[in-house]
């Protein structure tokens, strides 16, 4: 029941996270200029002090020269050891922040500092979950971005709930078919 209640909240964190690097309807709110492309991102996140599992800890999910391309192809690109990686296509020279709104029960508050930062706040309430939390995010020379993410809170039942997360995003080039440098393409289709 924990991880259920917990599930909910951290899924609207990372909601929350993941829409501050998407694409989104246009209003009057900041873009942020980025390169159109292949995207490679991976995020680090931490659940009550524990490191969640990524495709790397699954047992049998990855053979040892799959774990190794990998890790090596992230390692190429800059993204964190051991996080868990995924792969984008970004159409548009440009990311609409999103408006602040409620995102599966949680009030989100965005602050850019200028053109390409900025940090957010934000308020959760569920039946199951409630909490507060803040973040950062930064896009530098339109081809890397970070997002940090920590969030504090508890269950209906008290239980205190601490969930943090560090993503790095990396612009790997035009062609959102090509698989990045050193990739097996079966692992990049994994990552999408």
């Amino acid at each position: 029941m924990r991880t259920t209640a917990f599930r909910s909240a951290t899924l609207s964190v990372i909601a929350l996270s993941l829409g501050l690097l998407a694409v989104a309807v246009p209003v009057q709110a900041q873009s942020i200029s980025v390169k159109p492309g292949l995207w490679a991102s991976a995020s680090v996140n931490t659940l009550n002090g524990r490191k969640m599992p990524t495709i790397f800890d699954i047992k049998g999910a990855l053979t040892a020269q799959q774990k190794s391309s990998l890790s090596a192809a992230m390692a190429k690109l800059g993204l964190p050891a051991g996080g868990s990686p995924h792969l984008d296509c970004q159409q548009s020279a440009e990311f609409a922040l999103p408006k602040p709104e409620s995102v599966e029960q949680c009030t989100t508050q965005l602050k850019p500092a200028d053109a390409s930062s900025g940090t957010f706040t934000m308020s959760c309430k569920s039946e199951m979950v409630t909490g507060t939390g803040v973040g950062t995010y930064e896009v530098k020379d339109k081809s890397t971005a970070t997002v940090k993410v920590s969030f504090k809170g508890s269950t209906v039942q008290g239980q205190p709930l601490s969930y943090d997360s560090s993503s790095v995003h990396q612009w790997v080039g035009s062609d959102c078919s090509s698989p990045p440098a050193g990739l097996d393409p079966s692992l990049a289709e994994l990552m999408r």
